[in-house]
């Protein structure tokens, strides 16, 4: 069995979830129970291994649905180009900065990163928007041009790009959690 027939057969109703997490010397695995999608009498187990793994939220107990995804907003992180979003002049109301940034990022990310992850964030954000100049932000360049594009009327601003992401990961979301990895194998235990 490969992840994409998992993800396709594992649904929130056949009652699964994560009975155990460890780390390995490729990454790390789980091992996810569930009700067998064909036959619900049948309970099954499988072992979920996970190599080049960039990060994971992972917890025990998560169950429900299994989501492979290509593409999605904690993946620009890994692929893709990166680098600083700077500005260069003072905005009336930095308030009204923090709160158009604010709502940016939440209706792209939909509470799956912080803000404070790409926010310079090393003094008061007031005081260092009224200083007039510096790096507003270091993030995926996607995530950038949406924080741009958010206070360009208010703020002059630029993007600089700093390095190239490697790329080749995928997501795994699991009920509310996640894991970031390269590649995914999956078999019965």
């Amino acid at each position: 069995m490969n992840i994409e027939t998992l993800c396709e057969n594992i649904y929130e109703d056949l009652n699964g979830y994560i009975s155990s997490i460890e780390s390995t010397y490729m990454g790390m695995s789980f091992i996810y129970e569930t009700d067998h999608w064909d036959d619900y009498e049948k309970r099954v187990r499988f072992i979920i291994e996970c190599e080049g793994v960039a990060e994971s939220t992972l917890k025990l107990d998560a169950g429900g649905s299994f989501q492979l995804l290509n593409e999605h907003p904690i993946l620009d992180e890994y692929t893709g180009d990166s680098g600083s979003l700077f500005f260069s002049s003072k905005p009336k109301n930095p308030n009204e900065i923090i709160g158009l940034l604010f709502s940016a990022h939440e209706s792209y990310f939909c509470q799956w990163r912080e803000l404070s992850k790409y926010l310079n964030n090393n003094i008061s954000f007031s005081d260092f928007l009224n200083s007039g100049n510096g790096s507003l932000a270091t993030a995926p360049i996607k995530v950038l041009n949406i924080y741009k594009n958010a206070v360009s009327d208010y703020l002059k601003v630029n993007i600089i790009k700093s390095h190239t992401n490697d790329g080749g990961y995928k997501l795994l979301l699991v009920e509310d959690t996640y894991i970031v990895c390269k590649t995914f194998s999956v078999k019965y235990c």
